[in-house]
């Protein structure tokens, strides 16, 4: 078995590999959080790490909608968001791993996903991804696409 922080190279020699201290995990409405949940668990369990979570939610809001239906749109996603956020860190919670709940976004999550790994400065990014059409990755992009991008830590995208 390989102990954490080592690994075998093709000549057979073991180099170190870097500590993973700080996971920045991204959970969605629109893709497998579970999933990522699942993987960023398991990375941190190897590595003793603390699991930051951040829930982004991709949208515009188009310009002219009543107050009214924006209001009741918002509402419902911050109960869905609550839901998932809440099930994820229970779950985080009881593999016995040290948790903290960074945010809640609604909006550009690109923008809001970067910003958070500029403040945090993690060692790794786990990140569900939702698997978009080529049709609609050319006409929407890809908010995976653009962190992977721009991003300065290293990114497990998970599908």
């Amino acid at each position: 078995m390989i102990e954490v922080g080592k690994k075998i190279g093709v000549d057979g020699a073991i180099t170190s590999l870097p500590r993973i201290s700080k996971i920045l995990l991204i959970i969605r409405n629109d893709a497998d959080y579970e999933k990522a949940t699942r993987t960023a668990i398991r990375i941190a369990k190897g590595n003793d790490a603390i699991i930051y979570v951040l829930y982004a939610v991709d949208m515009e809001v188009p310009p002219v909608v009543p107050e009214n239906v924006e209001r009741e749109l918002f509402a419902r996603l911050r109960r869905e968001g609550k839901n998932i956020v809440d099930a994820c860190i229970k779950q985080i919670r009881s593999a016995g791993i040290d948790v903290e709940f960074l945010d809640m976004h609604f909006g550009f999550a690109a923008e809001r996903i970067l910003r958070a790994e500029r403040e945090l400065n993690p060692d790794l990014i786990v990140m569900c991804i939702r698997g978009l059409s080529m049709f609609k990755k050319i006409l929407l992009g890809s908010v995976s696409e653009q962190v992977a991008k721009e991003a300065k830590a290293p990114i497990l995208l998970v599908k």
